[in-house]
């Protein structure tokens, strides 16, 4: 299953690149662990090809910095209003996405996935709000 994930980068980085492996790595899939098979964990990501952030005042700051990564991350301040994501890997590590909040592929579509969605964007904006000077960078992770 693939899922849009957003982390989370300390504004004062040098080096969005490095910091994005650095947020992500920890949640790599290992396969001879239970508790991993059942976690937040992947087994690769990429960038999404669509819905780009095109964050000018980011791109002035980053000038050596990749331009696919630029192009998937931005000021959280300079997100757009209806910026949304099934998860969130924060300043302190931890993944939080839409199944802590009860949504479940087997029961797509369904009233509580519904309710479950309702709750995790409420959420997702108090994190967003709570971090909105970080830089944030989108990916697609496949678990």
């Amino acid at each position: 299953m693939n899922s849009h994930i957003t982390v989370l980068i300390d504004r004062f980085t040098k080096d969005i690149d490095f910091q994005l492996r650095k947020a992500l790595e920890p949640h790599r899939l290992d396969e001879d662990s239970l508790q991993s098979i059942r976690a937040h964990h992947w087994d690769y990501w990429i960038f999404p090809s669509e819905n780009l952030l095109d964050d000018g005042e980011l791109k002035s700051k980053y000038l050596e910095t990749d331009p696919e990564i630029l192009n998937n991350s931005s000021y959280i301040r300079n997100l757009p209003v209806d910026y949304h994501t099934s998860g969130i890997i924060l300043l302190d590590g931890s993944w939080i996405d839409l199944q802590d909040f009860g949504w479940r592929m087997r029961n797509e579509p369904s009233s509580k996935n519904d309710r479950a969605w309702k709750k995790w964007i409420q959420r997702l904006k108090i994190y967003l709000n709570e971090n909105k000077d970080q830089i944030c960078v989108q990916v697609i992770v496949h678990g």
